[in-house]
């Protein structure tokens, strides 16, 4: 294992705005693997960012590069205030803040209780109402998007595959996602340059969505128009054969 190699990936990543990736990196280069991904997850005033960091071997070397990163912005407050099949993402959001997750999927933290003393397992009651809502919200296209933030927000970091498995990623249509390139130099794109670029992506998302919308009500709007100037002229003419079968008939 090459620690020379690790401590200088290491530092390219808080170059690029990743802090304390040194011991993951550790982690996963133990194992000498031809390629893998680090995972990380950044908070943009208010926004989520979500990083798939992908590392290849060198060739005839123990030396590790990073190739390119994939990266998704979610606007996670997009929509949140709507309610979903009796569900307020909002609400259900402050519930999940102030659940300790990672105590919470720890298995090996034990704890007195008892049946009579509600107050022994209140958080247990307060996640079993949290996973309900979760449930529910994951019954329509529009809740999973949500179920699905929210978990990435508050379960990342945790060991919650052992209890409920994998995340099942479900993009929000206002996500909006890149791939940016790392030159052989060791140059890339910082996170708040990534930041910046899917910003502007997304505002141009918006922008076109209006578009589009727009359009379709103008061209609702001709097809009224022509389909009654239509009807206009067909009635004309109805009452112009009218009166020359009125003149025939009175001739």
């Amino acid at each position: 294992m090459n620690i020379q190699n690790i401590a200088e990936l290491s530092k390219q990543l808080e170059l690029f705005g990743f802090q304390d990736a040194g011991s993951l990196l550790l982690k996963r280069i133990c194992f000498k693997p031809a390629n893998f991904y680090l995972l990380q997850r950044l908070i943009k005033e208010k926004d989520v960012m979500l990083f798939s960091l992908y590392f290849e071997l060198v060739q005839k070397t123990d030396n590790y590069r990073l190739q390119y990163y994939d990266v998704t912005l979610q606007k996670v407050n997009v929509g949140l205030a709507l309610p979903v099949d009796g569900v307020n993402p909002a609400e259900l959001d402050k519930q999940m803040a102030v659940i300790d997750w990672k105590k919470a999927f720890s298995l090996d933290d034990k704890k007195p209780w008892s049946v009579e003393d509600k107050s022994t397992w209140e958080t247990e009651l307060k996640i079993s109402g949290i996973i309900e809502s979760l449930s529910v919200l994951e019954n329509s296209e529009q809740g999973k998007a949500f179920a699905s933030a929210l978990k990435q927000k508050f379960w990342q970091g945790s060991l919650y595959q052992e209890i409920v498995g994998s995340i099942t990623l479900v993009k929000n249509k206002a996500d909006v996602s890149q791939r940016f390139y790392i030159s052989e130099d060791g140059g890339g794109i910082t996170t708040d340059e990534a930041y910046r670029f899917l910003q502007n992506k997304y505002m141009e998302k918006q922008l076109q969505l209006k578009r589009k919308q727009t359009d379709n009500g103008d061209e609702s709007t001709s097809q009224e128009s022509n389909g009654s100037s239509n009807s206009g002229l067909l009635t004309k003419k109805r009452i112009a054969g009218k009166g020359k079968r009125n003149r025939v008939s009175n001739d």
